[in-house]
């Protein structure tokens, strides 16, 4: 069948299609997989000429009868004259609008045109019209609006077509219009169904077609930004406005590479600064800053923060209503919006353009612009239209900026937004303020448990790899009294909301998620991301550890690694598309390699991002804490030899379990399947536990004596293994085969008055409540901790504090002085010193809870019933609280070892030669025969007594 295209109208990022058959009637068509293509109907131009095959859709709903679905299509030609060909198969109508329709028209009090079924249905819903009075464009409202004036006021029809709009359609113009489908409001489910009338197009005998629906460009010329922007001014404002004293590395270039008005691509890591890269030069340009975001939940945050600063910010988007649309939409036309945010479905409507096209675009930010790249890992359609929105406004400085992006992507980004010229800025991947740490996976709750206990009080992420991980793990840390929520895909639209709310608004302190949770997160003191289970790859570990520590204060990144979680995640990439297994496959195993490295863990992390780091040494990371101790590192030498000689004898096919059961003489059926029980290294390795020849088969990779086939898991002789052989030593950390996890250390950066933290931190909660916004927008706790250092008196002094503007000086001088002044005088009347205390003695209200049972009598086990908790965590609570030179009742702690006087009195000499921060030196000093368990108890009784 051949159809002429007379009609193309927005539907989200594709479009409704409307068609007239050289048969006669009228069509809508829809293509067969139009739920799957987001882009559907984009093909097709109004003028062109089609074959298309299908057929009518299986249900019609009157008055839209013209639904066909189209299964094949080709393109023919260009239509000359359009207009004759309308006029001959479809007449329009022609006189007052009255005539629409039959007559079968309502409207509302507004003049919105409208049929219902108490009016009549008339019998299809797409027809053509030739005015007899002129039509004006009303772009005040939410969306384009074409009225025409009757005695009565006016009568409007929504523009939803893809041309120019023209400020007056003049009487004589061939329009088609349509009718929306049936519709009411949500508030009002018993109210009338109706069905709008619409605006589609109208056809200018004059003019050529292509030039007609070809969306021009308009043609004044946007005001470039002003010569007297210069880096001096920058540096001022950053102070002024944001209360920052310096820029963070690669700000101050892109800041000052825009204010010259050089189209910029800007490469940087989550929680690097990139927001600030375009608010500052948004408050120095004449005009507006348009800023595209997809993440509606990010951009309303930004507003909030940015509001608080006293500056002019506005977003559009699906959220609003339609009266608070239109009214912000006013801001903007008024010029009283500096930094305006959409999204990209809202920036490429016709109404926004034409907003725009009167409020002097001075930036075009485009965020996320990875989006618009088909190799990115997150493409949207809808961004690739946004190259038409930027040649709008050719003077506007083009600013795009985001977290990852090969080099096939960027390059992509600036093809697509029409900026092959400009300047491309790539910061460092390395987030110095991160702790990145890899656990073997061995007892998760135990190890989680210590791993909160650290962190309590503070906030805090946990990922995990199923839905039913995070239902189970968030309703145990719950029954155990954590502030927790679960966050996944399976749960109700709204119910994510309010958790992802709660835990932006520190009503709730730890979010247990799948990857679903963190796009737009923007929650500056997030301290902790644990990895419950190993995630896919190696960047989406990246993308998710980027939400911690965003304030550039220290946090805490751990894996808990497994090659169970391994083996899971290969299963499912090979139940993908063959054509994405080899990728996948290769992206599993850089993470392994990063999990089982020994040297410095960001080297692996960041040569990923193709970047190399400088230090051997990052002080941030578990494998650099470990090689500066290497004075304590032991000789397993003997161990490796082994290990490695039954690697060899097996044929090199076999995994680490299997090798562990030859070595421990196990009479497994796959030993005596394979005859492995006659080997000369079966059953000569029961000396170490199975766990333990599982942790020194870790460490035999780390250091590259042996690799893993990456399809079986097989372990393979290396060159260094073959070395070992012939005789090379092997020396190690020391083997901890606990369930602890390496401790933070203590940066000079961390120390602060706790005390005070605490005060200032209950009133910026309180402020928060009071105006509903979350806490972070009133202060980061970067600035609490800079007030409890510098004890701030006076306004000036207040200034001068980190993260503090001039907004912020005249809003919350008055709240927080008098509170820091008061703290300072009652310190001096006791006589105390205010000299800041570091934040690692700071102890949580359960540790001293607990203790200070203990001390009145109540015993370990009554305590971890009591608290919820085992009893281990009771003693690791009490060992925190003995550390600080507190006093514990030494035999009462005694009692809980089944030790002899003998074993005690040998682990007391270990503790005086090796120390009590790793047991697993202690564990070995005692062959293995003492259990870790005992050593907890007996290391507390050790501290106690140096105490005493």
């Amino acid at each position: 069948m051949k159809v002429l295209i007379v009609a193309k109208t927005r539907r989200g990022s594709g479009a409704c299609v409307g068609a007239i058959s050289f048969r006669g009637p009228s069509l809508r068509l829809e293509a067969a997989d139009a739920a799957l293509d987001e882009m559907a109907g984009l093909e097709f131009e109004v003028g062109e000429v089609w074959e298309v095959e299908g057929q009518p859709a299986a249900e019609v709903i009157p008055p839209h009868v013209e639904n066909f679905i189209v299964s094949a299509k080709r393109r023919l030609a260009i239509m000359d004259d359009m207009t004759c060909f309308i006029t001959n198969h479809m007449p329009p109508v022609e006189g007052s609008i009255e005539q629409l329709y039959n007559g079968f028209l309502g409207a509302t009090r507004a003049g919105a045109l409208y049929v219902s079924e108490q009016l009549g249905i008339p019998p299809c819903s797409t027809m053509f019209w030739v005015p007899d009075r002129p039509l004006q464009l009303d772009a005040s409202a939410k969306r384009l609006r074409y009225c025409y004036p009757t005695d009565n006021g006016n009568r409007t029809l929504t523009f939803v077509g893809f041309q120019e709009p023209l400020d007056v359609i003049e009487p004589g113009t061939l329009l088609r219009v349509s009718l929306a489908h049936w519709w009411r409001p949500k508030e009002k489910p018993d109210g009338e169904l109706r069905c709008y009338v619409q605006l589609s197009g109208w056809f200018l005998p004059q003019d050529d077609a292509a030039e007609q629906f070809a969306m021009p460009l308009p043609e004044a010329a946007r005001v470039p930004p002003e010569p007297a922007l210069t880096p001096e001014v920058a540096r001022t404002s950053l102070k002024q406005i944001f209360g920052f004293d310096n820029f963070w590395p690669l700000q101050e270039e892109i800041v000052n590479n825009l204010l010259a008005g050089r189209d910029t691509l800007a490469i940087m890591p989550t929680g690097s600064g990139k927001s600030l890269c375009y608010q500052l030069p948004a408050l120095l340009f004449p005009g507006l800053t348009v800023v595209v975001s997809p993440l509606i939940s990010l951009m309303q945050d930004q507003v909030e923060q940015l509001r608080e600063l006293d500056i002019p910010a506005a977003y559009l988007n699906s959220s609003l209503s339609y009266g608070a649309y239109g009214a912000m939409a006013n801001q903007v036309r008024q010029g009283a919006v500096k930094l305006l945010y959409v999204a990209p479905e809202t920036l490429l409507r016709p109404e926004t353009l034409v907003l725009l096209d009167d409020s002097r675009v001075s930036c075009l930010t485009v965020d996320e612009a990875h989006c618009i790249s088909s190799w990115g890992h997150d493409f949207r359609p809808e961004y690739r239209q946004l190259q038409d929105v930027r040649q709008r406004w050719p003077e506007a400085v083009c600013f795009a900026l985001t977290a990852t992006a090969t080099a096939r992507v960027r390059s992509d980004i600036q093809v697509q937004l029409g900026m092959t010229s400009a300047d491309m800025l790539v910061a460092s991947f390395d987030r110095p303020n991160l702790f990145l740490a890899v656990t073997a996976k061995r007892d998760p709750r135990r190890q989680l448990d210590q791993l909160l206990a650290d962190h309590r009080d503070e906030s805090g992420i946990i990922y995990c790899a199923t839905k039913r991980t995070v239902d189970e793990l968030a309703a145990q840390l719950a029954d155990e009294g954590w502030s927790v929520r679960p966050y996944h895909a399976g749960l109700a639209a709204g119910q994510r909301q309010l958790n992802q709310r709660q835990f932006i608004y520190d009503e709730v302190q730890i979010m247990v998620a799948t990857i679903a949770f963190g796009m737009g997160i923007n929650k500056p003191n997030v301290r902790f991301v644990i990895h419950y289970d190993v995630p896919k790859n190696l960047e989406s570990y990246y993308q998710q550890i980027g939400r911690a520590g965003r304030d550039g204060l220290r946090a805490d990144c751990h894996l808990l690694f497994s090659f169970s979680d391994v083996r899971t995640i290969r299963y499912f990439i090979n139940q993908s598309s063959p054509d994405l297994r080899p990728g996948a496959v290769s992206r599993l195993q850089t993470l392994i390699d990063f999990a089982e490295t020994s040297e410095c863990r960001r080297r692996p992390l960041l040569a990923y991002f193709e970047e190399k780091y400088p230090a051997a040494n990052c002080g941030m990371c578990d494998n650099c804490l470990a090689a500066s101790d290497k004075e304590n590192w032991i000789d397993v030498t003997e161990a490796a030899q082994k290990f490695l000689s039954c690697v060899k004898r097996t044929g090199e096919n076999f995994g680490t379990s299997h090798i562990i059961d030859v070595l421990r003489g196990s009479r497994a059926k796959k030993v005596l399947k394979w005859n492995h029980n006659h080997l000369s290294t079966y059953d000569i390795g029961r000396e170490y536990s199975k766990r333990e020849w599982q942790a020194l088969a870790g460490k035999f990779v780390q250091q590259g004596l042996l690799a893993r086939d990456e399809r079986h898991g097989s372990l393979k002789l290396t060159y260094q293994g073959k070395a070992v052989l012939r005789g090379q030593a092997v020396r190690i950390p020391p083997l901890d085969i606990d369930v602890s996890i390496t401790s933070k250390p203590r940066l000079d950066t961390d120390a602060y008055d706790a005390e005070l933290f605490t005060i200032l931190r209950e009133k910026r909660q309180e402020l928060a409540k009071a105006v509903g916004l979350p806490a972070f927008v009133i202060f980061h706790d970067s600035s609490l901790k800079a007030m409890t250092k510098s004890y701030p008196q006076t306004e000036a002094d207040f200034a001068d504090v980190h993260g503090v503007g001039k907004a912020k000086l005249k809003k919350y001088a008055g709240e927080f002085l008098p509170l820091i002044r008061n703290y300072c005088a009652k310190k001096e009347n006791s006589q105390e010193s205010v000299e800041p205390a570091p934040a690692a003695d700071e102890l949580s209200p359960h540790i001293v809870e607990a203790a200070q049972a203990f001390n009145n009598g109540e015993s370990i086990s009554a305590l971890a019933e009591r608290l919820t908790v085992t009893p281990e965590t009771i003693v690791y609570y009490l060992w925190r609280y003995a550390e600080t030179g507190r006093p514990l009742p030494i035999e009462k702690i005694r009692e809980q070892s089944t030790l002899s006087s003998n074993q005690q009195a040998a682990l007391m000499a270990c503790f005086d030669t090796m120390g009590t921060n790793r047991l697993s030196r202690i564990f070995h000093a005692m062959h293995g025969n003492v259990s870790y368990d005992e050593l907890r108890v007996m290391r507390l009784v050790y501290i106690v007594c140096q105490s005493n």
